[in-house]
């Protein structure tokens, strides 16, 4: 049994719900609305005051993952389930845009507050009980399982009860505190974060209508003539919002190319400033160089900088990179995947698409071995690097989190740990269509 500090031991309990979801973003608020609609009570909470995480936070500003990829054939959606339902939201408020050529497949861009918007009222419809500016610290375990965790907010350190947790903190933080066994990319090394910024101003169809290759030659030759820009292939991607831009391109190191933790405040604390100069500098680019941007503007930068990979959580399943090559499809599915491997780092961006075909993500890259009442959801799930490269993407995130929420609903209904969680149970939940 793990020990209960005296400090907790002292620490009110200011909640007790049946399912606790620690994160707001899309695997959260998937995990808490599908367990609530499953009729149990449940609890989200959220550092930040609104939802999103990456996605509104990381100003990600694209559902990427529910379309397939082709070289030959138009791209269809092939996701459905909570994403298609999400989506669907977005587009009957105009939120969204119509489906946008990235590679062999398609991204749809959202507008970030609606985002939120749609967030808070599917939560608020589901009853969910969501407590946001609330930091998560710590776990207390009592014979291999958490009965609460610690958080802190301004109403003081307080301890919040539940019979089944969620991890999607999209940092496994709380997989980490309860001593499940964790590990960072490839041999340590993660992916590069992004600074996102949005300009307006642009003449967009003359901004997006150069080649990508030619736009990446202008990034290089501009290296050459009094620019910093360490990332040469950059995306360039229509906002909803008329005359702007959404700009993924900033790639972000230490001056060595050394990558940088989301789980170290010094290095995120380095991110932040770094990833706010490399976006002055590619406006300075786009501006100079690229024809559309000429009258352009800087209109928005992400509240923080965008993570695309932190822990990895080892569960009783693993996705492998073969899984991917190889379009491996599963019994146990929670979730299905036609985006490509898109892995940032030192020596650029590492790109792979599956071609009229798709993978899956089994139910048990989402379960720790050691912690029976927890479960994990989005980019924590326990995959090789490149493999979590392809898997890490919204679309898929919201299906994990949906799967993650109502398997916890069964569980707390058969008073069951989440290994014995029957999958079949979860299918009509996965890929319902609205």
């Amino acid at each position: 049994m793990a020990a209960r500090s005296q400090e907790q031991n002292t620490l009110p309990v200011t909640y007790s719900v049946d399912v606790l979801v620690l994160g707001g973003g899309p695997a959260g608020v998937a995990a808490a609305v599908g367990a609530a609609r499953a009729g149990m009570d449940v609890m989200m909470v959220e550092r930040y005051g609104f939802c999103g995480g990456m996605t509104t936070a990381g100003m990600a500003g694209a559902i990427c993952g529910l379309f397939t990829s082709s070289k030959t054939n138009k791209p269809e959606q092939l996701v459905h389930g909570f994403a298609g339902e999400f989506h669907h939201h977005l587009k009957t408020r105009g939120a969204v845009s119509e489906p946008y050529p990235f590679g062999d497949t398609r991204i749809v861009m959202h507008e970030p507050f609606v985002w939120k918007e749609i967030a808070d009222a599917l939560l608020l419809e589901s009853g969910v009980t969501v407590l946001f500016h609330t930091f998560f610290s710590d776990v207390v375990m009592r014979d291999g399982r958490i009965t609460a965790v610690v958080v802190e907010n301004k109403n003081g350190r307080q301890l919040i009860e539940a019979k089944y947790f969620v991890d999607a903190t999209g940092d496994g933080d709380v997989c980490f505190k309860a001593g499940v066994p964790c590990t960072f990319g490839k041999e340590g090394v993660v992916q590069y974060p992004t600074m996102v910024f949005r300009m307006n101003g642009v003449d967009v169809p003359n901004a997006t209508s150069h080649p990508g290759h030619q736009v990446e030659e202008w990034v290089k030759a501009a290296n050459g003539h009094g620019y910093h820009l360490p990332r040469s292939h950059i995306y360039i991607l229509p906002s909803p919002r008329p005359g702007e831009i959404l700009c993924n391109m900033t790639a972000v190191s230490r001056e060595d190319k050394h990558p940088l933790y989301a789980t170290r405040a010094e290095d995120m604390t380095w991110a932040e400033f770094e990833g706010r100069r490399q976006v002055r500098e590619y406006e300075r680019f786009l501006r100079d160089r690229v024809p559309g941007f000429e009258n352009a503007r800087l209109n928005d930068v992400a509240p923080q900088i965008g993570v695309r990979q932190s822990r990895t959580v080892t569960c009783r399943g693993k996705l492998m990179n073969q899984d991917v090559f190889s379009a491996r499809k599963s019994e146990r599915s929670v979730a299905k995947s036609a985006w490509c491997i898109e892995a940032h780092g030192a020596d650029g961006i590492f790109m792979f698409y599956l071609q009229d075909d798709y993978y899956d993500i089994p139910y048990d890259t989402l379960v720790p071995a050691p912690v029976a009442n927890l479960i994990t959801a989005g980019r924590t799930l326990n995959a090789e690097h490149e493999a979590l490269a392809s898997a890490r993407v919204t679309a898929q995130c919201f299906l994990m989190g949906y799967a993650a929420g109502n398997a916890a609903a069964i569980a707390c209904r058969d008073d069951i740990g989440f290994a014995a969680v029957d999958v079949a149970e979860l299918g009509p939940f996965i890929d319902y269509r609205m």
